[in-house]
């Protein structure tokens, strides 16, 4: 399972994978077979950490987002007045507050399933 937060990792998984299907059903049963096999898994855990890396910047970016909005929001409603257009606006900074939250969790929940997938 690779992100779409890791350009071309898809690509790269299959990759490796085709050369290990390509080594793992040559004839050849030598110790070349296990030093390939061996090479493989490493890429594929240095892979696996390359994306995790960016998927927690991704959430640290969702992070981000969420915290300038916040911040917008702290001149809202310091008075009773009812703004029709600061209503409007405060309530579209809410669900964009929604959506990053939502898309940061999900990010996390990638990379927590990449994590616990070596």
């Amino acid at each position: 399972m690779l992100s779409a937060v890791a350009p071309g990792g898809a690509d790269i998984a299959a990759a490796i994978h085709l050369v290990r299907d390509i080594v793992l059903q040559s004839a050849l049963d030598c110790g070349c077979r296990d030093r390939v096999h061996e090479a493989l898994r490493e890429l594929e855990d240095f892979e696996r950490q390359r994306n995790i890396v960016k998927l927690l910047a991704a959430a640290r970016e969702e992070r981000r987002k969420i915290a300038l909005l916040t911040e917008m929001l702290c001149d809202f409603a310091e008075d009773d007045t009812v703004d029709e257009g600061v209503v409007e606006t405060a309530s579209l900074m809410f669900l964009d507050i929604a959506a990053a939250a939502q898309e940061g969790s999900r990010i996390l929940r990638e990379a927590l399933s990449l994590k616990t997938g070596e």
